[in-house]
């Protein structure tokens, strides 16, 4: 597996990852109408601007073939949390390689890129219902917020794990 930094051209694997992820994931938890409307066209596009524009840190895990087959994304947190300044926005890896130790891999860089940056802490928000975010508990993150949010009219919950100190993600990774 290689874990390396994210270029234009990864954009369309990246949506691809993105769209199938949520699929498999949030089947049952987000509702079905919205996963449908997801389209790979839109997805590329957004990726390609997110790694144009720099301001996100966007790491990619390749398989032996070169298939791209998850992605991890962070930056600066996004909603003015005044005790929160880093976050990682996205980890998603495709569900045929999940639990392989391959988003650790990734969120490694995304880390130290974050504490290169000079974040002191971290937030990462997940769907409360999300199977998945038990790998945030593995990692030492500690519940510090939730918060109501609407997709598609369908009433959810976001969980935020928090680390007061950055650093200490990293024993875990």
């Amino acid at each position: 597996m290689i874990i390396r930094k994210a270029a234009i051209r990864d954009a369309r694997a990246i949506a691809y990852v993105h769209i199938n992820s949520w699929n498999t994931t949030y089947k049952g938890i987000v509702p079905s109408a919205y996963l449908k409307s997801l389209n790979i066209e839109e997805k590329a596009v957004f990726w390609e601007n997110i790694i144009t524009q720099g301001n996100s840190i966007v790491y990619i895990a390749e398989d032996k073939s070169g298939e791209i087959v998850g992605f991890a994304s962070g930056g600066r947190e996004q909603t003015s949390d005044p005790k929160y300044l880093g976050e990682v926005y996205a980890l998603y890896i495709l569900e045929s390689h999940q639990r392989k130790g391959i988003g650790k891999k990734m969120l490694k860089p995304v880390i130290e890129e974050l504490i290169g940056q000079g974040f002191p802490n971290l937030v990462i928000w997940a769907l409360e219902k999300n199977a998945c975010r038990s790998f945030y508990d593995s990692l030492g993150g500690k519940i510090v917020n939730k918060k109501p949010i609407l997709m598609s009219g369908a009433p959810l919950r976001e969980v935020a794990y928090g680390w007061e100190d950055i650093h200490d993600i990293l024993v875990y990774l």
